[in-house]
């Protein structure tokens, strides 16, 4: 193997080991600038990334504010089917509270979207595990919020 770089024949140049900084050792680079150049572009890309432990925190409290929506929706669907005759939701009511449910089980993980967002753009070596659980979260939530919704609209405009 040569020491000259790789003009694209499939051979690559050597690769020396990293012991730290030496005054014995020479780069293989011969010009200084391209030294500092290389070393500070690897050092970008190898940074640590920023925010991954806040990214799992989010994730979960999005996969709980989830379950808080369902329950919410629960709740309200109880109180209209079997509650007190006095008490009982009309059909309005429900919708409305299934309503209040979809907008924070779909509500919250937009935001999150929209805040990772600009978080990301500012600091390009932040960790996308919030985005990827918002994700997840609206995958799961969107669907089921619009079968709930939607039928309990078309039964209000049914007039059952």
């Amino acid at each position: 193997m040569s020491d000259e770089p790789n003009t694209g024949d499939g051979m690559r140049p050597p690769v020396e080991p990293v012991s730290g900084p030496s005054s014995a050792t020479e780069p293989a680079v011969s010009d200084a600038g391209s030294v500092a150049t290389a070393e500070s572009g690897a050092a970008d890309q190898d940074g640590p990334v920023t925010g991954r432990a806040s990214g799992v925190g989010i994730t979960l409290l999005l996969f709980g504010l989830l379950v808080v929506s369902w329950l919410v929706q629960l709740s309200f669907a109880l109180q209209g089917e079997f509650g007190p005759s006095e008490d009982r939701l009309s059909g309005g009511g429900m919708l409305g509270g299934f309503m209040l449910g979809a907008a924070i089980a779909v509500g919250s993980p937009i935001v999150v979207l929209i805040l990772q967002a600009r978080v990301h753009k500012r600091t390009p070596r932040h960790s996308i595990v919030a985005v990827i659980g918002a994700v997840v979260v609206l995958v799961i939530a969107v669907p089921i919020n619009a079968i709930v919704v939607g039928l309990q609209a078309v039964s209000v405009i049914s007039g059952s």
